[in-house]
């Protein structure tokens, strides 16, 4: 399978008198100063940068981290500012939350997520 981008967005939308669309991302960049980690939306993979980064897998249950991540949804590549915690549950396990969702992740030896309730599961 391939993908490819054709015609000018930007172009049709001046055509037809609106304007530019621009490249997505965030209207107030100066939001995401504080974000250290990227988080792609419905990856489970990016879950695994602020797990292994901050240490979480041999941190004791209980230990709790909140990062401020930069937020990817896909497909429209808008970006907004999240706060995420983690917490460490224990026997490989991590919940995490952002704003009202929470999902409890199970984590491999080397803190790669490989379960993510709904969305992946790796054998």
């Amino acid at each position: 399978m391939t993908t490819a981008e054709r015609g000018n967005l930007d172009a049709a939308l001046r055509a037809a008198g609106h304007a530019p669309a621009g490249l997505p991302g965030t209207e107030e960049p100066m939001r995401l100063s504080d974000a250290v980690d990227v988080d792609l939306w419905a990856a489970p993979l990016f879950n695994t940068l602020p797990i292994r980064r901050l240490g979480l897998r041999t941190a004791p249950a209980g230990h709790a981290r909140t990062i401020l991540a930069a937020l990817v949804f896909v497909p429209s590549l808008v970006v907004v500012p999240a706060e995420q915690t983690y917490t460490v549950l224990g026997d490989g396990r991590v919940r995490y939350s952002s704003s009202t969702f929470t999902a409890e992740l199970t984590l491999d030896a080397e803190g790669y997520v490989t379960h993510y309730p709904g969305l992946a599961t790796t054998s």
